[in-house]
């Protein structure tokens, strides 16, 4: 059990961070934050969107529970035996506003169009009501569709849940950039966009504010933050100008359905453009993929260079590049997927309608979809060797630098050290006859095999006096 919490802990502490990291930080999630008041406050500064003042829906709803079904009624049409129209009557509590608390007759108007989709309401759901004269005169209330808002905000919450539970504190720096994001799109770009200004500048912006503001957070101020973030604008850009292109080439309008048609004709004096609209929502939509590529190959590549600093600067590019091909397969084919998913019911339409697939594939429609997925998937291509090349140059440049430094470091180490020639001379030391001297050293020498020193008979005391003796005992006979 012990060895569970610690391979945990380590898991969660697998990349620790400074206290210089998490300055910069705090830093960079300040920043952030300026930038996008910044953005909005320049963004509604006239109060206009397209030209005209900022309203919307003026009704006023509340929200109430369903406590008792009273009634369901049909109404016929008089042209034909189907149902045109079913009333439900209820009795539910409101949940909000003024009179919260309180029990109200509700009535739900089901038409053909939502008839055979959705069942009548039943105690315990969810709703949101209105008042409105009815054709007496008199105010009643009714229901203009279910709270689905509940269920949405049950499952962002598991999902904070988990991403804090595996991620730790990049956990806590994922949630940030992703809340950052969102109101870089909806509190920026958005508004932006309504107010008039150029889509492609802004949508250029936003991106290039999401991928520095995403990676410095999720990973710091770091090379492989740097690489990844170059890739990546690398790749957004080569999606971009295909965009670019293709709807000259294409001759596309951006006029795909009634949305974007009431959007245009929202204020014919200050029409959007819908090719630019197109444009913004193909590099948003690439920017996430190719973010995670670039991401995938610089933290790849990373680990190898520091796993072996002295790789070969060949090799680690070779490396790069068999791991972004082995991305780039599921990559593609999640982007593709993704948009395909997201218009699965317009390709089923037409595809019902039309038996030729070139002809379907001509209509704006699906052509606007394929054109996201082929851009994407292109600069997910792109975003391949771009990446590899940055993080092999930073690396090989943090390298030449590391080398240098350790250079530097070496020469000041031999210019402190002592040389052979200065080191410390034998000194004589006197004994207590004056005649007799002996050399020792004055620092005793840290050599496990010192050296021997050689002396003639005349240093040796005990030589010396034995020598002497015999020369007296010959003078004497």
């Amino acid at each position: 059990m012990k060895k569970q919490k610690g391979l945990f802990r380590l898991y969660l502490k697998s990349e620790p961070s400074t206290r210089a990291d998490r300055i910069l930080y705090v830093v960079t999630t300040i920043l952030s934050v300026i930038l996008l008041i910044a953005g909005y406050r320049f963004a509604v500064r006239g109060g206009a969107v397209l030209g005209q003042s900022l309203g919307g829906i003026q009704q006023e709803e509340y929200r109430a529970r369903i406590t008792e079904v009273v009634s369901s009624s049909d109404i016929y049409s008089q042209y034909s035996d189907s149902i045109a129209e079913r009333r439900t009557v209820c009795y539910a509590t409101l949940l909000s506003g003024p009179d919260k608390g309180s029990q109200i007759l509700v009535t739900q108007v089901q038409d053909t169009t939502t008839l055979t989709l959705s069942d009548p309401c039943k105690p315990g759901d969810k709703v949101y009501v209105y008042q409105q004269e009815n054709e007496y005169g008199e105010m009643q209330w009714y229901s203009s569709g279910y709270i689905r808002g509940d269920w949405l905000a049950l499952l962002a919450a598991a999902f904070i849940l988990l991403v804090l539970v595996f991620g730790g504190m990049k956990g806590v720096r994922t949630l940030l950039s992703l809340a950052l994001t969102c109101l870089a799109i909806f509190a920026v770009l958005i508004p932006m966009i309504a107010a008039g200004y150029n889509i492609y500048l802004t949508a250029i912006g936003v991106c290039l504010f999401t991928i520095i503001m995403t990676l410095a957070l999720v990973s710091g101020w770091r090379i492989k933050s740097l690489a990844a973030g170059i890739g990546c604008a690398g790749g957004v850009l080569i999606a971009g100008l295909i965009t670019l292109v293709s709807e000259y080439q294409m001759r596309m309008t951006g006029l795909v359905d009634d949305d974007s048609m009431m959007l245009l004709f929202i204020n014919e004096s200050h029409p959007i453009d819908l090719k630019g609209v197109v444009f913004a929502a193909i590099i948003i939509g690439a920017v996430g993929a190719t973010m995670d590529v670039g991401m995938d190959i610089a933290s790849s590549l990373t680990e190898l260079y520091n796993q072996n600093p002295d790789i070969r600067a060949l090799s680690l590019m070779r490396s790069g590049f068999t791991i972004g091909r082995d991305i780039m397969g599921t990559m593609s084919n999640t982007l593709v997927l993704a948009y395909i998913g997201s218009g699965l019911h317009v390709t089923l339409l037409f595809m019902t309608y039309y038996d030729d697939l070139e002809k379907v594939l001509s209509i704006e429609m699906i052509t606007g979809e394929v054109l996201q997925a082929l851009a994407g998937s292109i600069g997910i291509v792109f975003t391949i060797p771009v990446t590899t090349f940055a993080t092999v140059f930073l690396y090989y440049i943090a390298r030449k630098r590391r080398r240098h430094r350790l250079a530097k470091i070496a020469a000041s180490t031999e210019n402190t050290l002592p040389s052979v020639s200065e080191a410390p001379a034998l000194t004589e030391v006197q004994t207590e006859t004056s005649s007799e001297t002996t050399t020792k050293p004055d620092v005793q020498t840290s050599s496990p095999t010192p050296q021997r020193i050689l002396r003639s008979p005349d240093e040796v005391p005990f030589l010396r006096n034995a020598a002497a003796g015999e020369k007296q005992d010959s003078l004497s006979k």
